[in-house]
């Protein structure tokens, strides 16, 4: 309370204060108080909105604060709203309070959900209520939360909903107990479910998590709060903006929001996988895949981390069920599950799998059936055809199955390499757009050239990454660098002015010190007078390949015209000295090449980084490592029919000595 007391004082200081000084005042508290500094600002939004669910009085008036005040049930036991007897209170929320009834019509136990007083006067309030109550009614799913009945008593407007008892996901994960992976899955198929029933009605929830899982007391999953969600997309499209329940609040919570979400793209149906992901994560290992210590560190893993692997967390988690949490967890919407209705099928799919402790039913020995057992025999011998059909399909197939699923795993690759060389350009452009915003660097081209050099090295040893600095007169001339040895010196004969054009903007691949690097300049100006221009570059070199490798799983060669670049083989293994080498063996950018390295064979694809001058990934996948999976399923089929072939000879011996 204390704390909020301060940020009740604090509002009314800023509100208090020009426009022209609120800036400076709120960036002062976020570099003392992160946190305090964003609720402020907030709560200052807010401060601006007409709605007339922002009363005066200071912030705790205002919509942001009802569930956080938790202000006391108005209605006490044994007062009605219609043929409803209140019974007890269950709690309050920012569009109502909620409590346990009974309804004497039916004789049944109720959930009731109230319109605050202090908001019946407010009409756009009052019809987001109705809109959450035809929203939560038009989703008519077992696994959804039911809407009863909408009614008025004495100014006082409510929605009935069923009751539920029991837990929501969020207790049962915290109570101490692992969930098992076939409970895991259970749930799962129930919340994939309820959100195809809600996008095949164009909902999105936007804000699934564990505690909108409700979990009943006969194991039936309920998500809640899919009202709410519906509403908002109708508020957004109107307002032109993102909304929670209360105007001005940010939709969605820190962990569960997707990446889209976090930067403000339209939400999606694969915005709620990426939530669905994250709670499945939860359920399997018991933890949050990008647990941090604070909601920023957080917000910034889910931009840019890539969740640890479930297969470490947790060994026991079927491959299948990680499989499943990495695609909904992925970056890019595109790359997660096309709809929900597609992930509950797919856990449907695997939920046997998972079950542990299943026993085959005894077979018990039965004599004297002679056709009984001329039946089994015969069975048996039509078992073992048809095993041999599907075994010779089986055959025929696998060296195509396997070629598919390697040009998938290659199409994957390919794209993963284009994004790390994208995130290369993309930092090295930040790093040397930031250096040349540095006032001394801008006075120091005007004024004192040759200390230029001094100050790039000075800046390079600060970074945790070695970037190398050019710096470049307005002309392109060559200033310094920060690389500059007895064997790469000034005269390194780089034409700067003639390559300078292409690296401003999206940067190039460029020689220098005679080989690839990628580079992006930024030029150092003010009030449009260009002092000069300062190129950052880094090499491609070994490091580059094994972060690829680290990426793809796949083995990785790097080549340019001269020579091998990098390479995650061992020296005796890589087969191409230079990229030449490498297309008179048959590679290129547009198939898939099969090699052989030593006694093992291999597929290689070739993704062109830069024409010129001209450097290349190749990838390197080992094809007997594809067909395994396929094999197992051969010697799979040929036990089978093995234990079948037995099973009709010993038939046929046992009606021949006891039948014929």
């Amino acid at each position: 309370m204390d704390r909020r007391r301060e940020l009740d004082r604090l509002l009314a200081e800023a509100l208090e204060q020009p426009t022209a000084t609120r800036k400076a005042f709120l960036d002062n508290l976020h570099e003392s108080d992160p946190e305090l500094g964003a609720a402020l600002a907030r709560l200052l939004r807010e401060a601006g909105d007409t709605d007339a669910f922002l009363q005066p009085g200071g912030a705790f008036a205002g919509p942001l604060w009802e569930e956080m005040a938790a202000p006391a049930p108005q209605l006490a036991a044994g007062a009605r709203l219609g043929p409803y007897e209140i019974h007890s209170a269950i709690g309050a929320g920012g569009m109502g309070e909620v409590y346990r009834a009974r309804d004497t019509r039916l004789e049944r136990d109720v959930a009731i959900k109230i319109l605050p007083a202090s908001g019946l006067s407010a009409r756009d309030a009052l019809a987001r209520f109705e809109r959450e109550a035809r929203a939560i009614a038009a989703l008519n799913h077992p696994n959804i939360l039911a809407i009863h009945d909408v009614g008025s008593d004495g100014g006082r407007r409510f929605v009935v909903t069923e009751l539920l008892e029991g837990e929501t996901l969020r207790t049962r994960l915290t109570s101490g107990q692992r969930m098992t992976p076939s409970k895991a899955v259970e749930y799962g198929i129930q919340i994939a479910h309820a959100l195809a029933a809600a996008h095949s009605r164009g909902i999105i929830h936007r804000d699934l998590k564990p505690e909108n899982v409700f979990i009943t007391g006969d194991g039936r999953v309920k998500i809640l709060d899919f009202g709410i969600a519906a509403i908002d997309a109708a508020d957004a499209a109107h307002r032109d903006d993102t909304r929670l329940t209360h105007p001005g609040v940010v939709l969605g919570t820190t962990g569960y929001m997707s990446p889209e979400q976090m930067l403000g793209r339209p939400a999606t149906p694969q915005s709620d996988l990426f939530a669905f992901g994250v709670v499945l994560h939860e359920m399997v290992t018991g933890s949050h895949p990008f647990q941090r210590t604070t909601a920023a560190e957080m917000q910034t893993a889910v931009l840019r981390d890539d969740p640890p692997s479930i297969i470490r967390v947790s060994p026991n988690v079927a491959p299948a069920i990680a499989r499943l949490v990495e695609r909904c967890l992925q970056k890019q919407p595109a790359d997660r599950p096309e709809t929900a209705r597609d992930v509950a099928m797919f856990l449907e799919a695997i939920a046997g799998s998972v079950e542990t402790g299943a026993a085959f039913p005894a077979v018990g020995a039965q004599r004297g059936l002679a056709p009984r057992t001329r039946l089994l025999a015969i069975a048996s011998g039509m078992f073992l055809l048809l095993m041999a059909v599907v075994f010779g399909y089986v055959r025929v197939a696998t060296e195509g199955a396997a070629r598919d699923t390697i040009e998938a795993d290659f199409a994957r690759a390919e794209r993963s390499v284009r994004r790390l060389h994208t995130e290369q350009v993309t930092r090295l452009g930040l790093t040397a757009r930031l250096v040349t915003s540095f006032p001394e660097l801008k006075a120091l081209f005007a004024t004192d050239l040759a200390t230029v050099e001094d100050f790039l090295l000075g800046y390079q040893q600060r970074l945790a990454k070695p970037v190398l600095f050019v710096a470049l007169g307005p002309d392109g001339s060559l200033l310094g660098r920060t690389d500059t040895t007895p064997s790469a010196g000034r005269a390194d004969g780089e034409d700067w002015p003639k390559i300078l054009p292409a690296l401003q903007g999206d940067g190039a691949t460029i020689p220098i010190g005679g080989r690839p690097h990628v580079a992006v300049a930024a030029a150092s100006e003010a009030g449009g007078t260009v002092f000069g221009h300062v190129v950052a570059a880094e090499p491609i070199n070994q490091t580059f390949a094994e972060t690829v490798r680290q990426e793809t799983q796949d083995e990785v060669v790097l080549l340019s015209r001269d020579g091998i670049l990098g390479s995650t083989l061992r020296a005796a293994e890589t087969p191409w000295p230079t990229l030449e080498a490498w297309r008179a063996a048959g590679g290129r950018a547009d198939a898939t090449t099969d090699v052989r390295i030593g006694s093992q064979r291999y597929a290689a694809r070739e993704v062109t980084l830069a024409g010129d001058p001209a450097v290349s990934v190749v990838l390197v996948k080992s094809r007997d490592e594809a067909l395994r999976p396929f094999l197992r399923v051969e010697r799979g089929i040929l036990a089978v029919a093995a234990i079948a072939l037995a099973a009709a000879l010993a038939g046929g011996v046992w009606l021949a000595r006891y039948c014929l």
